[in-house]
């Protein structure tokens, strides 16, 4: 008989993932956990709960049912919790990380928002392994983890220590700031950790456009934004940033899909705070201006109406490309953030057809907040 692969179904702590054990075991789905022999030692939310791959699809289904963030949300407003507002602060204490953090400072006092500054380090337990009656754990793992989560802690302590000094200074008091370790790969745990968290927005810095196409492959930040639920603000590492007060004007690159509509909500409920205004563009060919010229007018009336005091601008910007387009706009506009939705694709387009936001996100050096598109 073949072996069948073992594959990781999720990352919990050790209460949740027994409990989760319980469930599965019960419905006939042979499942162990990995890293019990850490629980007293260094890691505390790094049990793995692992299935036979044959299982993974009836496993997801039962942990849809078990794990319901929207009841959860629901007993904690009738337990009397106050709704607020709440900025994902994922880092690896990186200096273009610190300009996303003090960006993320001054955002969250104009929301009102409580920051968790996150931090995955790295995993080097291997996470497909064959399946076999016995399981042999590689002792001299534990004190690389060990090691390995030290370094994280003593890294963190010293960014929040950073964010605290500054929080003190700017009188920023009321800013609480959570933090979050996590072991794993970066973004596949941020964007788990942000299903459960809800964030407002994901603030995250990235690196300059200087870096080679191959190394843009697997970014963190690219990944987060093509799997989160949740809007994403990418802070380039060669943005100057000067202070919320100097941020005035956002651009929305609308195409006038639906999704627009639900973007522009969010939109406004985000960036409406920082008292900027919005424009929302759209670049067109000459063959195509006269039709788009009437989609712009039905966006401008709805936006009237959904929104009477918000004052939005709209703007054609004719140009056969559409990189061209923007990048001129941006620059003579002096735009200070670009927004825009992406679309969740499946992994090949995702390889052979980088998205819009992604190769943005990779030719520019404005902040690029990305929303996603609800699947039908």
């Amino acid at each position: 008989m073949a072996e069948q692969k073992i594959i990781t179904l999720a990352t919990r702590t050790y209460e949740h993932a027994e409990i989760i054990r319980s469930i599965l075991e019960a419905e006939n789905i042979e499942c162990f956990l990995e890293n019990l022999n850490l629980i007293q030692g260094a890691v505390a939310e790094g049990v793995k709960i692992r299935i036979r791959e044959s299982d993974l699809e009836k496993a997801v289904k039962i942990m849809e049912d078990v794990e319901k963030p929207e009841l959860m949300k629901a007993e904690e407003k009738k337990r009397g919790r106050p709704a607020k507002s709440r900025i994902l602060l994922p880092v690896d204490f990186s200096d273009y990380s610190s300009k996303a953090a003090e960006m993320a400072m001054d955002w969250a006092e104009l929301l009102d928002a409580e920051i968790t500054v996150m931090h995955v380090f790295y995993n080097p337990v291997i996470n497909t392994l064959p399946f076999a009656e016995a399981y042999v754990y590689d002792t001299s793992i534990d004190e690389m983890l060990i090691d390995l989560e030290e370094k994280a802690k003593e890294d963190m302590n010293a960014f929040v220590g950073h964010l605290k000094a500054r929080k003190k200074t700017k009188g920023l008091e009321s800013i609480p700031i959570k933090t979050k370790l996590l072991r794993g790969v970066a973004e596949d745990e941020i964007i788990r950790f942000s299903d459960e968290y809800k964030p407002t927005v994901i603030i995250m810095g990235t690196r300059g456009k200087d870096r080679k196409a191959s190394d843009l492959i697997g970014s963190v930040t690219a990944e987060v934004m093509e799997g989160a639920h949740v809007p994403v603000l990418a802070v380039p590492e060669d943005f100057k940033y000067k202070g919320i007060d100097k941020m005035k004007k956002v651009l929305y690159a609308t195409n006038f899909e639906e999704s627009d509509f639900v973007a522009l909500d969010k939109l406004e409920k985000i960036v409406k705070p920082l008292d900027v205004s919005i424009t929302f563009a759209h670049v067109c060919e000459k063959t195509s201006e006269k039709w788009d010229q009437l989609k712009m007018e039905g966006l401008q009336k709805y936006v009237a109406e959904r929104f009477p005091n918000t004052q939005i601008d709209f703007d054609l910007v004719k140009n056969e490309d559409f990189w061209v387009g923007m990048e001129s706009y941006v620059r003579s506009r002096q735009i200070d953030i670009i927004s825009l939705t992406t679309h969740r694709r499946n992994i090949f387009s995702r390889m052979f057809n980088p998205s819009i936001g992604k190769k943005m996100l990779f030719h520019s050096t404005t902040p690029l907040l990305v929303f996603h598109a609800r699947r039908g």
